[in-house]
């Protein structure tokens, strides 16, 4: 068992399998290139979205969720949000996001492992060597931030990418 994200243990190439049940967050769109993305745009938006999750009863322990939208182009789109404690509202000023339960090849990305993008590589390599599918329905990716993390260059972050694993 993973005591960062109580999923399961990984084997050697770090890669594995979770799923992520049901799950209301509040928070905010953000949209912009892949440039405004590197030169700290997403993660300026992500510490503001930090000051709120800490001020609001709304918000259920855990990360900070980045779901990354189709976009066209060099558009990067996403949703950037936290989990509500169940029955809870979106807090004034910030937008509800519902994220269905779905199975995901999952790896920690840790700085000193390089670039997301190339560990991203790496996962969709092995979800082609397990044979799993991906599952582009909803979403493109989605990330977990620990609260407290540097979002300009966080220490560790959770890749998932979601997947089908039924026929």
């Amino acid at each position: 068992m993973c005591r960062w994200c109580e999923g399961p243990a990984f084997g050697l190439d770090g890669f594995g399998i979770e799923r992520r049940e049901d799950a209301t967050l509040a928070g905010t769109f953000w949209r912009g290139s892949h440039a405004d993305a590197v030169a700290g745009g997403l993660a300026a938006m992500l510490v503001r979205l930090r000051e709120r999750i800490l001020e609001e009863a709304a918000f259920a322990p855990g990360p900070v969720v980045v779901v990354t939208l189709a976009g066209q182009g060099d558009e990067v789109r996403c949703f950037a949000g936290a989990r509500l404690v169940h029955g809870a509202a979106a807090p004034s000023g910030l937008e509800e996001f519902a994220v269905a339960a779905a199975d995901y090849a999952v790896a920690s990305h840790h700085r000193s492992d390089g670039e997301v993008l190339d560990r991203y590589a790496a996962m969709l390599d092995w979800v082609r060597t397990e044979r799993l599918a991906r599952d582009r329905s909803g979403f493109q990716h989605r990330e977990e931030y620990p609260l407290h993390a540097d979002f300009s260059r966080p220490e560790t972050v959770r890749l998932m990418v979601p997947i089908r694993t039924e026929g």
